[in-house]
């Protein structure tokens, strides 16, 4: 019996005990909260740091609801949503500070179906399909939207998945749409982006006008390799570094390949914020031969951006505890992380209680919930997660051991706060500062415009610290940020008004530009 055999049984038993224990206190969490519920049941707590840009000129909106509704630094670029909209979450004195929709102006004219600005479906939950069905051409298909699925090798032999949005009669043609890569989370697929349907940022920016193109990571739901390439003792043998070097660069080519275009828009959430972020601001010592993402990204929009880690993952048991072992074989194995969490998903995916029990289980462990989410449609928001993960890529998220280089112990390495990653020639705010990798370019216009949506109530990771360094060492003609008090985590995905807290600030705020392969 081979030692690799060994752990893996070994380990089987062990998550399988892990697993029981963390089921166990999930239900009894939930049904505590479910009985004992406060006014607000969330953490309202932000993450340790706070905001402090070095120059504020921070002032009130007077187009919002009310004088606090919103707050603009303009100076560094941050708007401060401090709207209420639950009356779960509104203060006993208050009232809804949530401004009604002003309408957006109509995308440009190049595109061939702009559209107005607010989603023209925001009652349209009476009219979504109940059933739980899991696979995105079911609902899709009732939208008149085609969903084409390619698969893409990697240079190193994984097989990744990449769903296309068309139109179902064909009778529209995409050269002229503006080309958008959405990335997922860990343990998601890009499912995560469309699961709300008409209610969805990637329904939104498909009936915006935009060509709309969901990347998933390698392995997903269903793991997919070239026999020839990848040895039996590699296929699991893979970090954040490879999905960096290898699978986002192969999404983003294929996307431009497909539309004879040179460069897209990448919007990501939390674990692909990490990929595009590694992938933009280290790229030149990443990538190979004349391949730089930083060169074909005209806009990279991070949601939730996971770039600094969050008090949560000391303060968690559970994650405490897969902190602790998450580098010994014995107790987590070195192949596949906890698969018998794709045991019961094949099991059980499409039935209630499954996306019940993924709820309650992700709820206790990261703290969020669905306070914000219209609860027709979080059962189908479970449809398309988890996804398979390598051990080796929870060592680097999780990993304590300083020889791994993992985001707990190295981020300060791959994302140094006081070290400017977007250098631009003569700019007053890069003055004298130390770059990281990148060299300095003549001006803003030739980085990707960065837009980033920090929620408030995101303890996982550590946006506010984000938010600090873009406004202390980056050119501010670069980005834009928006912390939202009201949104967690997987909110800025799912939550009932995403698509104008969300959806519409991308849209007005993205750089689109006319390119010619």
């Amino acid at each position: 019996m081979s030692l690799t055999f060994a752990y893996g049984i070994i380990s089987t038993v062990i998550t399988t005990c892990f697993l029981t224990v963390l089921f166990l206190c999930s239900l009894w969490h939930n049904l505590v909260a479910a009985r004992f519920k406060s006014k607000d049941p969330r953490d309202t707590r932000s993450s340790h740091h706070n905001i402090k840009p070095r120059r504020s000129s921070r002032n009130s909106s007077a187009g919002s609801g009310t004088p606090l509704a919103i707050e603009i630094d303009r100076l560094n670029n941050i708007e401060f949503d401090h709207i209420i909209t639950s009356p779960d979450t509104r203060p006993a004195t208050a009232t809804s500070t949530a401004p009604a929709p002003a309408p957006a102006a109509t995308r440009d004219g190049d595109f061939e179906r702009g559209r107005q600005g607010d989603n023209p479906f925001s009652d349209i939950l009476s009219a979504e399909d109940p059933n739980l069905v899991p696979d995105l051409k079911h609902y899709y298909s009732q939208y008149g939207i085609l969903i084409e699925e390619f698969e893409v090798e990697t240079e190193d032999g994984f097989v990744l998945d990449l769903w296309h949005f068309t139109e179902a009669d064909r009778g529209i043609v995409s050269s002229k749409r503006h080309p958008m890569l959405l990335l997922h989370g860990l343990l998601q697929s890009s499912g995560s982006f469309a699961s709300g349907g008409r209610k969805s940022l990637a329904y939104y920016f498909h009936e915006s006008g935009f060509d709309v193109w969901l990347g998933n990571n390698r392995c997903g739901i269903k793991p997919k390799w070239n026999q020839k390439t990848v040895k039996s003792g590699e296929k699991w043998n893979w970090d954040m570094r490879e999905m960096v070097k290898y699978d986002l660069r192969a999404l983003v080519t294929s996307v431009l390949e497909k539309t004879d275009k040179l460069k897209l828009t990448l919007v990501a959430h939390s674990q692909g914020t990490t990929q595009g972020f590694m992938g933009l601001a280290n790229g030149e010592g990443l990538f190979e031969g004349d391949f730089q993402l930083i060169n074909k990204v005209e806009n990279f929009v991070a949601l939730a951006p996971a770039v600094y880690p969050g008090p949560l993952l000391q303060e968690k048991l559970f994650v405490r505890f897969m902190s602790r072992f998450i580098d010994s074989p014995i107790i987590f194995g070195k192949r596949s992380f906890m698969p018998q969490m794709m045991v019961m998903r094949s099991l059980m995916v499409g039935q209630k209680l499954f996306s019940f029990l993924s709820y309650v289980m992700f709820n206790y462990l990261f703290d969020w919930n669905d306070t914000l989410w219209d609860r027709t449609l979080r059962d189908r928001h479970f449809l398309f997660s988890p996804v398979n993960i390598s051990v080796k890529l929870m060592e680097w998220w999780l990993s304590q051991d300083l020889r791994r280089q993992s985001f707990k112990t190295y981020g300060d390495c791959i994302f140094p706060e006081e070290k400017i990653w977007f250098p631009v020639e003569d700019d007053p705010y890069c003055h004298n500062l130390p770059y990281h990798t990148n060299r300095a370019k003549e001006s803003a216009e030739e980085y990707p415009r960065i837009l980033l949506f920090v929620p408030k109530q995101d303890r996982l990771v550590d946006g506010e610290r984000v938010i600090n360094h873009f406004a202390n060492f980056e050119p501010h003609s670069l980005y834009k940020c928006w912390y939202i008090d009201e949104y967690s985590h997987l909110d800025v995905l799912w939550a009932h008004d995403v698509i104008s807290r969300i959806g519409r600030p991308i849209l007005d705020n993205i750089r689109v530009t006319e390119d010619v392969a």
